[in-house]
């Protein structure tokens, strides 16, 4: 799905109105679970990092695997398109 800048920076201000209502009403609670996700994701990454099967020299099936990663727990990014 393609977003225009508008709706990028709408929902930037949003996200950072919605982080600033978590810090205040519920300081710990959001810290907790956006940790326990970044630990799971970094896990993943490792993993991928560390998996000796994939032997290309490349390293094109680990970045595909990582950007895989990244897209499934909402992390866009921009420097990939073979998906």
């Amino acid at each position: 799905m393609e977003f225009s800048i508008h709706d990028e920076l709408y929902a930037r201000a949003i996200g950072w109105q919605v982080l600033e209502y978590l810090r205040r009403e519920h300081p710990g609670e959001a810290a907790k679970e956006i940790e326990g996700d970044a630990l799971r994701v970094l896990e993943k990454i490792r993993t991928i990092l560390n998996d000796h099967t994939l032997d290309d020299p490349d390293c094109f099936q680990r970045i595909d695997l990582i950007v895989q990663t990244f897209y499934a727990n909402g992390i866009r990014t921009d420097r990939h398109d073979f998906l």
